[in-house]
């Protein structure tokens, strides 16, 4: 080790460095954030951006002002509908919050500015559009129906009128109206609207209609593919397609914020297991280790396929109902598919007794099933939930299957398969009884119960990790690592935010989370258990 590594190993056992090394971070991350705010000049497209967010996911967990109930100020709208070169598409964002105000002295405006960007027949389209969202009576929208049957139609008011159907859920009687749109040569979001809504409605022998019509080729995606095997129930061309629908998914941006978040706990795991040096065949392993649990997410959704299939539960409120499912279902079917994956490693460290590196070993395959899982639940949140799962649902996985891990490989070397299963039965309840205390409908205990199983998880996992821990090299404090890891996760983010919605709204969505981690913070200082100096 080099005089500054030895230097460093020093200092990051100082909670003076600790912090300053902390607040380092997050001001690298701010200066970041700042510049990429500046650069990209995402305030101009914030309000944009935000009602995207509410438009797509009405129940986006993190908006501000979530749709029907938004907040947000008439001139605000129509200074972005004032915006130079707006498009059909961005109006029809901001068009479900802007209808409101399609009266009184706001009815003017917007038919002027309609009018300059669209000119005057698409505008009179757009303001019969907005009237038919204030009231589905308004003769206004016999109008746009009278223009949608002419032949041909004008371009546009079908796909208004299956925007009206779509929202109100009526998919059924969307879809004719986009189908319809399709048929200009330019209106491809009208044929991607149309496979969407036979989608939602069910109707997948429509959709196989539609297969070999080289003008929806491109929209009949993995996922749609997916979905019509699923409703054939052909098994085996859901588990042929599942992969690539996974692929073709891939978000790039929020699978780095993913992978930082894991890296973390990468370094973390290797200070916890003690495995020095990194380059060895152990850490071969816990790499190995991950791209196996990133890889048991497939058969995991496979299994969530057939159990809708067959069973189509899902969580309604009723407390036993959804504790039946979150430990029959979900618990049993991500518990299951980690340990199957994790088997092989089990064989071979059962071989050699090497327990401590078994333990970290299935602990990589937790984590990697958490990071792939990570992706999916980031997209979902803006990224917003990065500080929340690394503290939580990433850890979570990492117990779950390091503990039933070292029962496996225990049980694979004694031959006996008693307290294997008696732990496997525990670990899927407690998975189950976790998610089922998060998911309770409008409780305000719900969550303090959930993170006081998880906090007694993970007290578990660590009593089992130091009865196995010996203490060989010096090496850097966990407080050090967890700390500067955590702050770097955050720095990430602002950065992330900063080029999405600009760094002061960024920052404002970020805080809440923050501040509501506070406790599970505190948990890993208190398990770390480590001497500090100031």
């Amino acid at each position: 080790m080099s005089n500054w590594q030895t230097q460093l190993r020093q200092k990051s056992y100082s909670r003076s460095f600790i912090w300053r090394s902390a607040i380092a971070i997050l001001l690298c991350g701010l200066v970041a954030g700042a510049a990429v705010d500046f650069l990209t000049d995402s305030k101009a497209n914030q309000l944009g951006q935000r009602l995207a967010i509410e438009y797509s996911n009405p129940d986006f967990p993190y908006s501000i002002n979530p749709l029907g109930g938004s907040a947000l100020s008439p001139s605000a709208l129509i200074a972005q509908l004032d915006s130079e070169g707006i498009t059909i598409e961005e109006f029809l964002v901001i068009g479900p919050y802007l209808f409101p105000y399609y009266q009184d002295e706001f009815a003017n405006r917007i038919d002027e500015l309609l009018g300059r960007h669209f000119g005057e027949e698409l505008a009179l389209m757009l303001g019969d559009y907005l009237a038919s969202l204030i009231d589905p009576e308004d003769p206004r929208r016999k109008d746009l129906d009278s223009k949608a049957s002419q032949e041909p139609p004008p371009r546009y008011a079908n796909r208004l009128l299956g925007e009206i159907e779509a929202r109100n859920g009526y998919y059924h009687k969307a879809y004719p109206y986009f189908k319809r749109e399709g048929q200009f040569p330019d209106a491809d979001r009208s044929r991607e609207r149309a496979v969407n809504m036979l989608v939602r409605n069910d109707k997948f022998d429509v959709l196989q209609s539609l297969l070999d019509d080289p003008a929806y080729q491109e929209f009949i995606t993995s996922r749609v593919r997916l979905d019509i095997a699923t409703h054939q129930r052909d098994w085996l061309e859901v588990a042929k397609l599942l992969p690539f629908e996974r692929i073709s998914n891939f978000d790039v941006r929020m699978a780095i914020l993913a992978g930082i978040t894991a890296l973390v706990w990468v370094v973390l795991l290797f200070r916890l297991g003690q495995i020095s040096p990194w380059l060895s065949r152990t850490s071969a392993l816990c790499i190995l280790a991950l791209i196996a649990g990133a890889a048991s997410t497939i058969p995991t959704l496979f299994l969530v396929i057939i159990e809708n299939t067959y069973v189509g539960y899902q969580p309604d409120g009723d407390l036993v109902r959804m504790l039946a499912f979150f430990i029959g279902g979900v618990g049993l079917r991500e518990e299951f598919c980690k340990l199957l994956f994790f088997l092989p490693f089990a064989i071979y460290f059962a071989k050699r007794g090497e327990e401590r590196d078994a333990f970290i070993v299935a602990s990589f395959v937790g984590l990697g099933f958490a990071a792939e899982e990570n992706i999916g639940y980031f997209s979902q949140s803006l990224a917003l939930a990065a500080p929340g799962r690394f503290l939580t649902a990433n850890f979570f996985h990492i117990a779950l299957t390091g503990i039933g891990g070292l029962y496996l490989c225990r049980a694979l070397r004694r031959s006996s398969f008693n307290d294997f299963f008696y732990v496997f039965g525990i670990m899927i309840v407690v998975h189950g009884l976790y998610n089922t205390l998060l998911s309770l409908p409008q409780s305000e205990v719900g969550p303090f119960f959930a993170m006081t199983v998880f906090i007694l998880l993970s007290m578990h996992y660590f009593r089992e990790l130091y009865s196995m821990s010996v203490q060989t090299v010096p090496t850097y404090s966990l407080s050090f690592l967890f700390v500067s890891g955590l702050c770097l996760i955050l720095s990430s983010l602002i950065i992330f935010q900063a080029s999405q919605l600009g760094l002061s709204l960024g920052l404002s969505l970020i805080a809440p989370e923050v501040i509501g981690s506070a406790l599970i913070v505190f948990m890993f200082f208190r398990e770390f258990n480590e001497a500090l100096g100031a």
